[in-house]
């Protein structure tokens, strides 16, 4: 072996050595991030057990909230029913009109099964005012000699929004022509 073969060899051996040493350096760096990765995983799990303690330890809180939230719950819910019931008392009815009959030939209605034309005045007077929002009404005059083919001033009497209101409603032919309705409040100075 010459002494050229010699230092190259040594070189090569050199250079491996280098390259090793050098990769060895790499690999003890990566393992020591690994130790790190390491380190925080364990602290990531106490971290989770930790945080189950504290959910075990609060749970009955939790229930104990959970069971007044509903107890209040079903105590406005029974509010709610006694106020839907009160609701129900206060809604009026609308009266069915009754079947207006046939007139006769001198303008006079027949006997219906109902009732008389006086009667069907009455309900188609009391309906359509009850559509408009009136409530508490009182007819005045004498409706007794009414025709169908009259046309009938009927004087009347109601509330709305709690105001009184007084008016009237003309009716012709069985159908309701007009209603003019004032408050009392706008008839006195």
């Amino acid at each position: 072996m010459s002494t050229l073969q010699f230092a190259l060899f040594f070189g090569a051996l050199l250079a491996g050595y280098v390259l090793v040493h050098l990769r060895m350096v790499r690999l003890e760096e990566h393992l020591r991030h690994l130790s790190l990765l390491k380190d925080a995983d364990t602290r990531l799990a106490a971290i989770d057990e930790r945080c189950r303690e504290l959910v075990a330890a609060a749970a009955p809180d939790a229930q104990r909230r959970m069971s007044e939230q509903l107890a209040q719950l079903h105590d406005d819910l029974e509010d709610l029913r006694d106020a839907a019931r009160g609701v129900g008392e206060a809604v009026v009815q609308i009266p069915a009109l009754r079947p207006q009959a046939a007139a006769t030939p001198d303008g006079a209605v027949g006997a219906t099964a109902d009732g008389d034309a006086a009667a069907q005045l009455v309900s188609l007077v009391e309906a359509r005012l009850l559509q408009l929002g009136y409530r508490n009404l009182r007819l005045l005059g004498d409706l007794r000699d009414v025709k169908h083919a009259d046309e009938v001033e009927v004087q009347v009497e109601a509330e709305r929004n709690g105001m009184p209101y007084k008016g009237r409603v003309l009716t012709r032919n069985g159908s309701v022509r007009d209603v003019h309705m004032q408050t009392v409040a706008q008839s006195f100075p």
